[in-house]
Protein backbone atom coordinates (compact mmCIF):
# COMPACT_ATOMS: atom_id res chain seq x y z
CA UNK A 1 0.00 0.00 0.00
CA UNK A 2 1.04 3.40 -0.75
CA UNK A 3 1.36 6.31 1.73
CA UNK A 4 -1.61 7.45 3.95
CA UNK A 5 -0.36 11.26 2.65
CA UNK A 6 -1.72 10.27 -1.09
CA UNK A 7 -4.22 13.21 -2.65
CA UNK A 8 -7.77 11.18 -3.19
CA UNK A 9 -9.92 12.91 -5.97
CA UNK A 10 -13.68 12.74 -5.86
CA UNK A 11 -13.00 11.70 -9.67
CA UNK A 12 -10.18 9.03 -8.56
CA UNK A 13 -12.87 7.05 -6.04
CA UNK A 14 -16.04 7.63 -9.21
CA UNK A 15 -13.85 5.97 -11.54
CA UNK A 16 -13.56 2.77 -9.57
CA UNK A 17 -17.03 3.37 -8.80
CA UNK A 18 -17.99 3.01 -12.90
CA UNK A 19 -15.70 -0.34 -12.72
CA UNK A 20 -17.29 -2.26 -10.14
CA UNK A 21 -20.68 -2.13 -9.70
CA UNK A 22 -20.54 -3.01 -5.94
CA UNK A 23 -17.66 -2.12 -3.48
CA UNK A 24 -16.91 -2.19 0.15
CA UNK A 25 -14.39 0.41 2.04
CA UNK A 26 -11.78 -2.35 1.98
CA UNK A 27 -11.65 -3.24 -2.02
CA UNK A 28 -12.12 0.84 -2.70
CA UNK A 29 -8.94 1.21 -0.72
CA UNK A 30 -6.84 -1.80 -2.47
CA UNK A 31 -8.44 -0.05 -5.96
CA UNK A 32 -6.73 3.35 -4.94
CA UNK A 33 -3.58 2.12 -3.14
CA UNK A 34 -4.03 3.47 0.48
CA UNK A 35 -5.22 2.38 3.51
CA UNK A 36 -8.49 1.97 4.72
CA UNK A 37 -8.01 4.18 7.76
CA UNK A 38 -6.90 7.06 5.05
CA UNK A 39 -8.38 10.33 6.54
CA UNK A 40 -8.29 11.43 2.56
CA UNK A 41 -10.28 8.22 1.65
CA UNK A 42 -12.94 9.17 4.44
CA UNK A 43 -13.31 12.59 3.88
CA UNK A 44 -13.83 12.03 -0.23
CA UNK A 45 -16.36 9.09 0.41
CA UNK A 46 -18.57 11.10 2.63
CA UNK A 47 -18.66 13.99 0.43
CA UNK A 48 -19.79 12.06 -2.17
CA UNK A 49 -22.38 10.63 0.19
CA UNK A 50 -23.20 13.75 0.84
CA UNK A 51 -23.73 15.08 -2.79
CA UNK A 52 -25.69 12.11 -3.52
CA UNK A 53 -23.24 10.33 -5.93
CA UNK A 54 -22.41 7.52 -3.83
CA UNK A 55 -25.23 5.41 -1.35
CA UNK A 56 -24.20 3.03 1.33
CA UNK A 57 -26.09 -0.17 1.46
CA UNK A 58 -26.66 -3.14 3.06
CA UNK A 59 -25.59 -3.92 6.95
CA UNK A 60 -22.32 -3.16 7.11
CA UNK A 61 -20.16 -1.10 9.12
CA UNK A 62 -16.83 0.18 9.52
CA UNK A 63 -14.46 -1.67 6.78
CA UNK A 64 -17.03 -3.64 5.49
CA UNK A 65 -19.59 -0.79 4.32
CA UNK A 66 -21.03 -1.10 1.28
CA UNK A 67 -21.76 1.22 -1.81
CA UNK A 68 -23.06 1.45 -5.03
CA UNK A 69 -22.96 4.19 -7.18
CA UNK A 70 -25.74 6.26 -7.11
CA UNK A 71 -25.52 8.64 -10.41
CA UNK A 72 -25.82 7.42 -14.23
CA UNK A 73 -23.82 10.48 -15.29
CA UNK A 74 -21.03 10.07 -17.08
Amino acid sequence: MRNDTISISSEAVLRVFRRFACLDLRKLAVELGVDTANPMLGMVVGDLKRNGKIRRIGGGRGRHTLFVLATFEG
